[in-house]
C-alpha cells in the first residue's frame, strides 16, 4: 500500500506513534546517535550497542517519494580516524524497551547531527527542518510533501530549533545501505537486499577518516498501517574494523615495496654519484 493510494490515513498514523513514541522513549525524539566509539583502523578492533525503532517499516518508509520520520530510527555514530574496511551489521533483538523479531535496513552516511550539549538537537520538525523539507522536496522529482526528513537512498539534511533559518544544517552524505530480505512495495526491487530475511543484515564498507552515522529501522514497507508492527522493536549493532580482501591488500603489499625500493634505490644512486 502506497502514501500516494491512501495519505491520510498514513498521515494520522504517522501522528499517533510520533505522540506513543515521545511517551515511551523521550530521547528517541530528537537526533541522539549512540556513539559506537573511535577507531584508528587496527584490524580486529569491534563495538556493540543495542537501542530500539518505532515499527517495523522506519527505514523502508525512507526509500518512498515522501521520506520517512527520523523517530522511527535508531542512529548509531563512530569515528576513523584513517582509512579501513568496516562491517557494520544490524540484528534484531529484545532490547531498549522493544520486542524481538526487527527486520533491519540501514543507511551510512558521512556525518554526524548537530552536537547537542547546547541543549539543541536536530529534529524532523524544528522550523529549520520544515523549511529543509520544502525546498529539497520542491527540487526532487516526484516529491509533492514529506514525512520526515530521512531519505534511505541518498544525501539528506536536518537542523535544531535554534536554527530557523537553515543556515547551518546537519548534513548526511550518502554511502551506503543495505537491508534485510527483499522489498517491492509497487516501484521495484529497492536495491541493497540481502534476500534472506533472518532479521539481520551486515555489510562492508571501505571508509576514510571522518565521523559517520548509520540510521536503523525496519524494512518491511507493507507494515506501515499493522497496529502490531508499530510497537518497539529491539535493535542490536556492531561494528568490526575487517582486513582488506587478499588481492588489495596483496596490491597494498606491493606498493609499499615498490615505495621502499625507490627509496633503497635513490640513496645508492645518490652514492654514487
Amino acid at each position: 500500500m502506497t502514501s500516494s493510494e491512501h495519505p491520510l490515513l498514513k498521515k494520522a498514523l504517522q501522528s499517533a506513534l510520533l505522540l506513543g513514541g515521545l511517551s515511551s522513549m523521550p530521547a528517541m525524539a530528537h537526533l541522539y546517535p549512540i556513539n559506537l566509539g573511535n577507531f584508528d583502523g587496527t584490524v580486529g578492533a569491534s563495538a556493540s550497542a543495542v537501542s530500539s525503532v518505532t515499527g517495523s517499516y522506519g527505514w523502508i518508509d525512507g526509500t518512498d517519494a515522501d521520506w520517512s520520520d527520523t523517530h522511527k530510527l535508531a542512529p548509531f555514530s563512530f569515528t576513523l580516524t584513517s582509512a579501513a574496511d568496516v562491517k557494520l551489521t544490524f540484528q534484531a533483538a529484545v532490547a531498549g524497551g522493544g520486542r524481538g523479531g526487527l527486520n533491519p535496513g540501514f543507511s551510512l552516511y558521512l556525518g554526524h547531527p548537530h552536537d547537542t550539549s547546547l541543549g539543541f538537537a536536530d529534529h524532523d520538525f524544528s522550523v529549520g527542518s520544515e523549511l529543509i523539507r520544502s525546498t529539497d522536496c520542491a527540487a526532487t522529482p516526484g516529491c509533492t510533501n514529506t514525512e520526515g526528513s530521512f531519505r534511505a537512498l541518498t544525501s539528506w539534511r536536518i537542523t535544531t530549533d535554534s536554527d530557523p533559518q537553515a543556515v547551518n544544517p546537519s548534513t548526511f552524505e550518502d554511502i551506503g545501505h543495505a537491508y534485510d530480505g527483499s522489498q517491492d512495495y509497487g516501484v521495484g526491487v529497492i536495491s541493497g537486499w540481502d534476500g534472506v530475511l533472518d532479521n539481520s543484515v551486515s555489510k562492508i564498507f571501505r571508509l576514510g577518516p571522518g565521523t559517520y552515522t548509520a540510521f536503523v529501522g525496519g524494512s518491511l514497507y507493507a507494515n506501515q498501517t499493522s497496529t502490531s508492527a508499530n510497537a518497539l522493536r529491539g535493535v542490536s549493532a556492531g561494528i568490526t574494523v575487517v582486513p582488506l580482501p587478499a588481492p588489495l591488500a596483496l596490491m597494498a603489499s606491493g606498493i609499499v615495496f615498490l615505495r621502499l625500493a625507490g627509496r633503497k634505490s635513490g640513496r645508492i644512486s645518490a652514492s654514487i654519484f
